[in-house]
């Protein structure tokens, strides 16, 4: 954009390689590791160590926080609140991804995608309370039912 004044702009390039995606994901690989999933055999150790009580820590706070969360989802499906719908599944989804409850995730991320394109997908809803339902809360050593 030229301004009316005359002034000349700087504009800024950027300038890549082929290889750059690729060098990205090395990257990225080479410092990530799924909770609950060690590195392969053979595979070096992940640059930055994971922090079992921190993670620990983490699940908890995901899995006390739960029951709010669905409280939100539920209400904004009974509302026909798509927008609210798609925000509340969508945030549950990506905790639920990196905590490592895989049936959450794969729920509420279908929950948020129908919700995104206006549709609020009850039967989805139910399936999500009831798998949400059987992951145990840690509680003094002891799972209870959500």
């Amino acid at each position: 954009m030229i301004p009316d004044d005359g002034t000349s702009v700087r504009r800024a390039s950027i300038v890549t390689d082929g290889d750059l995606p690729a060098r990205l994901l090395a990257f990225l690989e080479d410092r990530t590791t799924l909770p609950g999933h060690p590195v392969p055999a053979g595979d070096p150790a992940p640059a930055v160590p994971v922090d079992p009580g921190l993670v620990a820590r983490l699940r908890a706070a995901h899995a006390e926080a739960l029951p709010g969360r669905m409280a939100a989802i539920t209400g904004a499906a009974r509302a026909g609140d798509a927008r609210a719908l798609a925000a509340d599944a969508g945030a549950l989804a990506g905790s639920s991804a990196q905590l490592g409850d895989p049936d959450v995730a794969r729920l509420s991320g279908a929950i948020a995608a129908q919700a995104r394109r206006g549709v609020v997908a009850a039967a989805l809803v139910a399936e999500l309370t009831e798998a949400a339902g059987a992951v145990p809360v840690p509680r003094g050593g002891q799972a209870t039912r959500r």
